[in-house]
């Protein structure tokens, strides 16, 4: 009986020993690419295929009860589709765990969608259009190295895009993570529990193109006041799969953050008319009660309130600029960055 005892107290010893030898031993050592600007003659412009006549509305990140109630969710994937589809949300994913939800699957909006990450410090990836869930993930709080080879193991499917969740939360990215970090495609900048605006401009200080994303990220879709405070307008998705990765590979689409949320399709479709031209000058059109422009490490390069427009036209010395429109009763836009090329 002795022996016994001894074996179940060393199993649980020996598994944890073997996690942090995994993690802290044998993780590749990442070289990173030295870390500069972005720079060139040209602009990239994310909003170069813009039609306002062609809108989506999407949320990436929602939970439902899976793994036989072992995560925190409520509801299955036909009740997200159903509580999306009354706000007038044309892709609304179901993002459990390391898991694919399937319902709904031969529509053409549905995207395959899963969480990865469990880990203590909350370090997850959102991993859009997968076909299958990669396992690899490392428990204990995690060193860049440890970060980057789990974006790269993730990133081997050649056709998934890649979002860093919620980087605040936990800290379970640190702001001078996104000097380095590469090989991923989005920021989750808005979500319920962090705004990461700091990691989003570290990032794109650092020469890295990558988008934001918002998300309800929400646990009890029965829970009206947890629905359409952060999502994401979409331009020329043809309200398809494929089309919308394309559209989010291109960044053409905004973010936006309704703090009263539950808005209507009608209510959604009226932010586009505050950004009905968007220019390669940085351009927007209709009164918005405040217009900040953001470039280099952040910096704020012009404000305007009470304004029907505003225009910017890049120095030699920028690098980047991202607008913010911030409209009277709080609904904040967020345009994708406009960079160096």
């Amino acid at each position: 009986m002795k022996k016994i005892l001894l074996i179940l107290l060393a199993l649980p010893l020996l598994g944890i020993s073997w996690l942090l030898i995994d993690q802290y031993v044998l993780c590749p050592t990442i070289q990173f690419p030295a870390s500069k600007p972005f720079a060139g003659k040209s602009i990239y412009n994310p909003y170069q295929h813009i039609d306002s006549s062609d809108i989506a509305v999407a949320n990436f990140h929602a939970h439902t009860k899976a793994w036989k109630g072992l995560t925190n969710g409520k509801g299955n994937g036909g009740d997200v589709w159903r509580r999306y589809d009354s706000l007038g949300y044309t892709f609304h994913a179901v993002s459990q765990y390391f898991n694919i939800d399937t319902f709904n699957h031969n529509q053409g909006n549905y995207i395959p969608v899963y969480e990865h990450g469990i880990n203590f410090k909350k370090t997850h990836q959102l991993v859009i259009g997968a076909s299958k869930v990669q396992w690899k993930d490392y428990v204990f709080p995690q060193s860049i190295h440890n970060k980057q080879h789990i974006i790269n193991k993730i990133a081997e499917d050649p056709n998934v895009l890649i979002a860093l969740n919620h980087p605040d939360m936990l800290s379970g990215y640190k702001r001078e993570d996104f000097e380095q970090l590469y090989n991923y495609d989005f920021i989750e900048v808005l979500n319920p529990q962090a705004q990461s605006f700091s990691a989003w401009d570290a990032a794109l200080s650092s020469g890295h193109p990558v988008f934001a994303l918002a998300n309800d990220d929400v646990h009890d879709v029965f829970d009206n006041k947890l629905l359409g405070k952060f999502y994401n307008i979409v331009f020329a998705a043809k309200s398809n799969r494929y089309g919308l990765m394309t559209s989010l590979k291109e960044g053409n689409y905004f973010t936006v953050w309704a703090p009263e949320g539950n808005e209507n399709l009608k209510q959604k479709r009226s932010q586009i008319e505050s950004i009905k031209n968007i220019l390669q000058s940085v351009a927007v059109s209709s009164v918005i009660d405040t217009i900040r422009l953001i470039g280099q490490h952040g910096k704020l390069m012009d404000l305007q309130t009470r304004k029907t427009g505003i225009g910017y036209h890049f120095l030699p010395a920028d690098t980047y600029v991202r607008v913010e429109l911030i409209q009277k009763n709080g609904t904040r836009l967020y345009l994708n960055p406009f960079f160096r090329d």
